[in-house]
């Protein structure tokens, strides 16, 4: 402590070559943020405790010679950790998971589509030969509910906030969020939109009660 301020712990990480220094207790995904590098991520939330489900913000890191494949929001930076970014295998695993996404269109947010249609086009830049994976491109849509992309936001979301009325139901192709009445069907939702603000897809537009009952969802 020094002049009644806190020195902030920082270590030494490298990002594609390049040393950074950043805080010693955040994780990867948030040292990279302050740093303006770029990194896709879809079910994180600054004042959410990380989720780790959309599997966009995937990195690299040294361990022991080997490279392995982790979820940087869920990694804590240590010093010395070595990242990498952008290889071909983590543009194929992003792809994969947009792919995923892309089942769950239309959406009403259009940049949440275009960005996950830009991470399969990383995909084919890297397979250009390789038609039916084109062919996938155009048949994306329909296979699940449409319009929610299951990323857990709002439930978490509205966990936090002490509501409680989102839940997950089901697993597999049955996945899918519920909304959850207090005693005696009671509820107290529609008027934080707390869940509306966090919504990438742009599924909840008024509130959750409405978003998630069964003639809309």
């Amino acid at each position: 402590m020094f002049g009644g301020i806190f020195m902030q712990e920082l270590v030494e990480i490298t990002v594609d070559g390049k040393n950074m220094a950043v805080s010693a207790d955040t994780t990867v995904l948030q040292a990279l943020r302050e740093h303006d590098i770029y990194l896709p991520a879809l079910c994180y939330h600054p004042h959410l405790e990380a989720y780790g489900s959309c599997g966009l913000c995937l990195v690299e890191i040294l361990n022991d010679d080997n490279w392995e494949t982790k979820h940087a929001c869920l990694l804590k930076v240590k010093d010395g950790l070595q990242i990498r970014t952008d290889t071909s295998e983590l543009r194929l695993l992003r792809s994969w998971a947009a792919k995923i996404f892309l089942r769950h269109r239309p959406f009403l947010n259009h940049k949440t589509e275009n960005f996950l249609l830009n991470l399969v086009q990383d995909e084919i830049k890297e397979k250009p030969e390789d038609e039916n994976l084109t062919k996938c491109i155009k048949d994306l849509s329909g296979y699940m509910t449409e319009g929610c992309i299951l990323c857990g936001l709002c439930v978490r979301m509205c966990s936090k906030i002490g509501k409680h009325h989102l839940t997950f139901l089901g697993k597999g192709k049955n996945l899918r969020i519920s909304f959850v009445r207090g005693k005696s069907g009671e509820t107290s939702c529609g008027n934080c939109r707390a869940c509306c603000h966090v919504c990438p897809a742009g599924f909840i537009t008024s509130n959750a009660e409405q978003a998630f009952s069964a003639k809309l969802y």
